[in-house]
């Protein structure tokens, strides 16, 4: 059966490939257009011209031996990789096959742009170098056996990689943890979580070093876990200096003339309340003469959240003599939150508990070094899961349009060749119409999965960032049968980033679809309205809002209403910072008895950038 080389092409280029031939002289004879087009020159330019002349410098040495070895040797070629430049002088990266035509001395040759997929390779390169130089790095099969481990963790265990391979974890066990301690982390691994905790270990001279660990399960194709990959932080030098701080502590605290230093005392009689005046300093309190403390004021220094916390651990103190040692936040007399720890014991007087008394420590710096630290780990795995989902998009993309070609290109045989029969009619839409559904599908995963160094504002249709959201949430939706509806004006226009505000969008569908699947009622309702000033998103579940007591604390890092292992309560935080860096804002709508956000996006944020380049 003879090919038409249009249906051929079409194919090709169906499935992201582009044909060329290429004559004995290096001369392109005949080039697909989407080819030309994709480096950005008009139709035909390339015929006649010289392959080289578009080549990048440092390509061409290697790509002429590649021709000249197709040539001589009649082998074909397979995957080989350089890079051409477009129009605009960037270049692209492309996968060639080619084949020799020896009849016409000519090349025919099959490009796939594999720019991206270079890109995120050399992205994940630099991650893991990054990881590989500075932390411990170990990977094990799904039973938990070391089949990779990087040299800071031969060097910190002090076993060779020969030792450690085929090994597991016991190997290093310290016996300062409990038999649940690795259970609950294998529980957690094993069901597709990620763990995070500070592990104890001895190297092979039977010293201690210590670790703060993320293990993090790797998926197959069909989901199953096929191995884990640890991260390790050696912490050794910092629980050395914090056990000595401490032991520090406790003899400077048991010296009567120190312990008055950020320390206090209650009297169980009177309730009376004694502060020294570091105390005051470190909660920056002005000291009255005559002043007189009580408990209850005590306790109220600390912010809402730990003032139970607080009076709890006094009463046990005061009732059975317990001691307590924990870290909290209090109130400044400005009003503004700092971290302290702090501790009490009881002092007994002829048997009886007449006086609590201990100290305050302020940590609150190293608390938010602490803080950023662990923003910055989440984040890194944030990012980690950000490009499985783009490998994953690129995979389902190249499975999808292998069928996607053969189903056009037989649909398009039989509407060349249909008769008049109504059923063969109706099969024939029906195929041209899955198509144009899977396409939609892999263009959008494909979009949703890119990646770019800078933000790429434009004017951008509401309508249509919606629309494509909607694409991305459907199978959830369809599995947790919920009736997603959304109004929005086509004339809705707003200057952003659409990847960002869409990525915006899905987090907040995704996270109502979360809230509700299992209510009696399920319904997600998106209305756009829009003022003078303004466009108004609003996103209304049938959930029953969110308590007051949590509301503050939405939009904080970390905070998180699921359950442990399936939010990493970054998602708000991160949308709000995309919306912020639009000019944008969000807000739980008040007085609703649904839960109902709203993202409030300015009109005149472009006229406002452009404003704002000129002053700079």
């Amino acid at each position: 059966m003879q090919i038409n080389v249009d249906t051929l092409l079409n194919t090709l280029e169906l499935s992201g490939s582009y044909l060329c031939v290429v004559n004995i002289e290096g001369v392109f004879q005949e080039v697909s257009p989407q080819f030309e087009k994709k480096l950005g020159y008009e139709p035909q330019f390339l015929v006649n011209r010289l392959f080289t002349d578009f080549l990048h410098p440092n390509d061409m040495k290697s790509s002429k031996e590649e021709v000249n070895s197709l040539f001589n040797l009649k082998e074909p070629t397979i995957n080989y990789e350089n890079r051409y430049r477009c129009l605009d002088g960037s270049y692209i990266t492309f996968s060639w096959t080619a084949v020799l035509n020896p009849n016409k001395e000519t090349l025919y040759c099959i490009a796939k742009d594999v720019s991206q997929e270079r890109r995120t390779q050399n992205e994940l390169e630099h991650i893991y170098n990054a990881l590989n130089t500075k932390t411990i790095v170990a990977i094990t099969d799904d039973k938990g056996i070391i089949t990779q481990a990087n040299d800071i963790f031969c060097e910190i265990s002090g076993y060779s990689r020969a030792e450690l391979l085929g090994k597991n974890h016991r190997i290093l066990n310290s016996g300062k943890h409990p038999a649940d301690f690795f259970k609950n982390m294998w529980e957690t691994i094993s069901s597709g979580r990620v763990w995070a905790g500070l592990i104890t270990n001895l190297n092979k001279n039977g010293e201690e070093y210590h670790v703060h660990t993320i293990i993090s399960p790797s998926f197959d194709t069909l989901g199953e876990i096929k191995n884990y990959i640890s991260i390790r932080f050696d912490v050794t030098d910092y629980i050395k200096l914090q056990r000595h701080l401490d032991k520090t502590l406790k003899i400077l605290n048991e010296t009567s003339s120190i312990a008055k230093i950020g320390g206090w005392e209650l009297d169980i009689a009177t309730n009376d309340l004694t502060w020294t005046e570091e105390t005051f300093k470190i909660l920056e309190y002005k000291k009255q003469p005559d002043l007189k403390l009580r408990l209850d004021q005590g306790v109220n220094t600390f912010t809402e959240e730990y003032q139970p916390i607080i009076d709890k651990a006094v009463k046990k103190a005061i009732e059975f003599g317990e001691s307590y040692s924990l870290e909290a936040q209090v109130k400044t007399l400005s009003g503004e939150k700092k971290w302290i720890h702090t501790n009490g014991h009881a002092n007994y007087r002829d048997g009886k508990i007449v006086t609590l008394s201990g100290t305050i420590r302020d940590i609150d710096r190293r608390k938010k070094i602490e803080e950023k630290y662990q923003i910055e780990q989440m984040i890194s795995i944030q990012k980690s899961k950000l490009a499985s989902l783009g490998e994953m998009s690129a995979g389902i993309a190249h499975e999808i349009n292998n069928p996607l070609a053969i189903i056009l290109g037989s649909a398009s045989l039989l509407n060349k060749f249909k008769n008049n029969d109504e059923k063969f009619d109706q099969k024939v839409n029906h195929i041209l119409k899955s198509c144009e559904r899977i396409s939609r599908i892999v263009n959008s995963l494909k979009k949703f999965s890119r990646s770019h160094e800078k933000r790429l504002f434009q004017n951008k249709a509401l309508a249509e960032i919606l629309e494509e959201s909607m694409i991305l949430v459907d199978s959830k939706k369809r599995k947790f049968d919920v009736k997603i509806t959304f109004s929005c004006p086509k004339d809705v226009i707003i200057y952003c980033d659409d990847i960002e505000i869409e990525q915006v969008l899905v987090n907040l569908i995704n996270n109502s679809l979360d809230a509700i699947q299992n209510l009696e009622e399920k319904w997600i309702r998106i209305v756009v309205e829009e003022d003078m000033d303004s466009v108004y998103l609003k996103i209304t579940d049938s959930g029953f809002g969110i308590p007051d007591g949590l509301k503050d604390k939405l939009f904080e890092p970390f905070f998180t209403t699921k359950i442990v292992g399936e939010g990493t309560g970054l998602g708000l935080s991160i949308s709000k910072g995309i919306l912020e860096e639009h000019g944008a804002s969000i807000n739980l709508a008040p007085n609703s008895n649904k839960t109902c956000f709203i993202i409030t996006f300015p009109k005149n944020y472009e006229k406002k950038n452009e404003d704002d380049n000129l002053l700079s």
